[in-house]
């Protein structure tokens, strides 16, 4: 019997790739440094590098890149990250950002599980841009 645990498909690939992205955002957009972005994001300076030169978080990046509600999110928790300068808090934007990244996934053909988080979110029935 295999039993895939509902954050596990998410933490294996879809959050470097939601880091991945962040990241590109940060270092080559906006033009922060890679040991404060490192900082922001909560990862080492490496993990920065192999993001931007595209040896991590790859494999469904542009599925998340084209949807344009999904990188809205993507924008705000930018913008919010760049306003604070801390990373306070960041684990709790990944989950929103994880159930969102989710959404755009089973749009797209994905057959993936729900989390309790998932769940808790859906219930208030928040527009997307007011997650975040």
């Amino acid at each position: 019997m295999d039993i895939t645990l509902p954050c596990e498909y998410s933490v294996k690939e879809l959050l470097p790739a939601i880091r991945a992205i962040i990241a590109e955002k940060l270092v080559v957009e906006r033009k922060i440094s890679i040991y404060k972005t490192s900082e922001l994001l909560g990862v080492t300076p490496a993990a920065i590098e192999n993001y931007i030169k595209k040896k991590r978080g790859t494999s469904i990046q542009q599925l998340l890149k084209n949807d344009r509600e999904f990188m809205d999110l993507i924008n705000i928790f930018v913008n919010r990250l760049v306003k604070d300068g801390k990373s306070e808090g960041v684990a709790s934007y990944y989950c929103i950002l994880c159930t969102e990244g989710k959404k755009v996934l089973m749009k797209n053909g994905y057959s993936l599980t729900h989390c309790m988080v998932e769940d808790f979110l859906d219930g208030y029935n928040f527009p997307s841009q007011k997650r975040i």
